[in-house]
């Protein structure tokens, strides 16, 4: 025998980590095959010989490797069943006895759901990952911008401080250090939720190439190891909840800079209330904002007294003594005044909003053809064909609820939110500072209905629309 004879024959010997094959005597050659139906692995020449015997039968052939976890430990026959209820692969036999009245379908059929899913999470998992990585962008940038606003107002502080008399020296010193502990506070707070976000990057890329080599894993005839495998991913991963970022956090000291150049301007005693409010400035300060609230009485601490604006409101709608509004056929005898709706069946409330987080309800009615719950900056048009509708201009926010159907619409855009949940009662939260607007259903646990992240430019007032006679809608709280 020659030496590449002699090579060839000892490759062909089976040698740990290598399988034997089931068949030969003597010299064990090394498997190449293993057959589910037979319980045996073949070398090349048995796998030939096996295949000729079994032709018309079709069995199955898979790696030699992983024949033992294939088949039944209790009964030695091959696993064709997945049970859904103890999560196992099990035989037919297995059926009969511990799994009896179990929910069980075909391994075939589990590995394409299974593989359904994992795609899905797969796709999930790459959309946050690019989130994050906008979010750590975002981050980034805007400790930059309130680094940069922070220094900015300590200058002024200085240039201001700097005309006072000697007796104001004591207050400077505190306004630099609210203002520079502040700051501190801030950015390392911020960076502290760049290191979670690159973290959360970091495990989402890992599971995402885990998800990648499932997908691989599952075009190949491995069964079994996929299941394994796919059952220790499964398990949908935590993501970090990062708040909403201030739309403007170049922003943040400016009322500081105001109130202190205010300062030099006046006298011993309108200078100590100045300095209360710079205090109170510099402590709202910041990059990201408050979590928002998850609980009805939360969102409670929250609440804002409001009150519907008689001179806003459209003549074909009645306003009550008790701030509900309805759609009616004849015109009310409102006097004439210029912040009236005319041409849409409209109302704005009195009160401002902007500044602190604030939350109101509505009750809304089931008559008419559909209401909306809005937010608009006071200078929206009332008269006129160019006269929007909430939600139809860049000048409003409005959710509008026909039935069980509802739209968001923004700068005359619409998202429709598909839902099925009826709500009587909804819940507004605004966080004007941090740009957020929020819509919940009161009657169903607080859940959320639609949540937009926007920049505020000017303050707002709640708004009501509604269409139809019997249309109805009222203030809660």
């Amino acid at each position: 025998m020659d030496e590449d004879a002699a090579t060839s024959s000892d490759r062909s010997h089976a040698a740990p980590p290598d399988v034997e094959c089931a068949v030969c005597v003597g010299v064990k050659r090394r498997a190449q095959q293993a057959c589910l139906e037979c319980v045996a692995s073949y070398c090349e020449t048995h796998l030939d010989l096996h295949n000729t015997l079994h032709a018309w039968k079709r069995h199955k052939l898979v790696e030699p490797g992983c024949l033992q976890e294939r088949i039944c430990p209790e009964h030695d026959k091959p696993l064709q069943v997945f049970c859904r209820t103890d999560q196992l692969c099990v035989c037919h036999l297995c059926l009969a006895i511990k799994h009896k009245g179990h929910e069980v379908v075909a391994i075939k059929k589990e590995v394409a759901e299974k593989n359904i899913k994992l795609v899905k999470m797969y796709q999930q998992a790459s959309e946050r990952i690019q989130r994050r990585e906008k979010e750590e962008e975002d981050l980034n940038e805007a400790v930059v911008v309130f680094k940069a606003s922070a220094e900015e107002a300590m200058e002024r502080s200085e240039g201001a401080f700097a005309e006072l008399m000697l007796s104001m020296e004591g207050r400077r010193r505190a306004v630099t250090e609210l203002i520079r502990a502040k700051e501190e506070a801030v950015v390392k707070e911020a960076r502290e939720l760049v290191e979670r976000a690159r973290q959360e990057i970091d495990d989402l890329k890992r599971r995402a190439a885990d998800l990648e080599r499932l997908q691989t894993l599952s075009h190949t005839n491995d069964d079994i190891c996929f299941l394994t495998k796919a059952h220790a991913v499964s398990q949908p991963a935590k993501g970090l909840q990062i708040p909403a970022l201030l739309t403007q956090p170049n922003s943040s000291f400016r009322l500081v800079t105001a109130a202190v150049s205010g300062l030099a301007q006046k006298v011993d005693f309108i200078c100590q209330q100045r300095f209360i409010k710079i205090s109170k400035t510099v402590k709202d300060a910041g990059i990201v904002s408050s979590p928002l609230p998850t609980t009805w009485e939360e969102f409670l601490r929250h609440a804002s007294k409001l009150t519907i604006d008689p001179n806003t409101v459209h003549d074909k709608l009645h306003l009550s003594k008790a701030m509900e509004l309805t759609a009616v056929h004849e015109q009310e005898p409102y006097p004439s005044h210029t912040a009236r709706f005319v041409r849409r069946q409209q109302a704005l409330c009195r009160e401002v909003l902007c500044g602190a987080p604030c939350y109101w309800e509505v009750e809304c009615g089931a008559g008419g053809s559909w209401l909306c719950v809005a937010v608009s900056y006071k200078g929206i048009p009332r008269n006129g064909r160019m006269a929007p509708l909430f939600g139809r201009c860049p000048r409003s926010w409005a959710l509008r609820k026909r039935g069980t159907v509802y739209e968001f619409w923004h700068d005359n855009k619409s998202t429709v939110i598909t839902s099925s949940f009826r709500c009587s009662r909804v819940g507004v939260y605004l966080d004007h500072r941090a740009g957020v607007l929020a819509f919940y259903n009161v009657t169903a646990n607080m859940s959320l209905i639609h949540k937009v992240r926007t920049r505020f430019t000017e303050p707002v007032y709640a708004g009501f629309g509604l269409a139809g006679i019997g249309a109805k809608i009222k203030l809660c709280l």
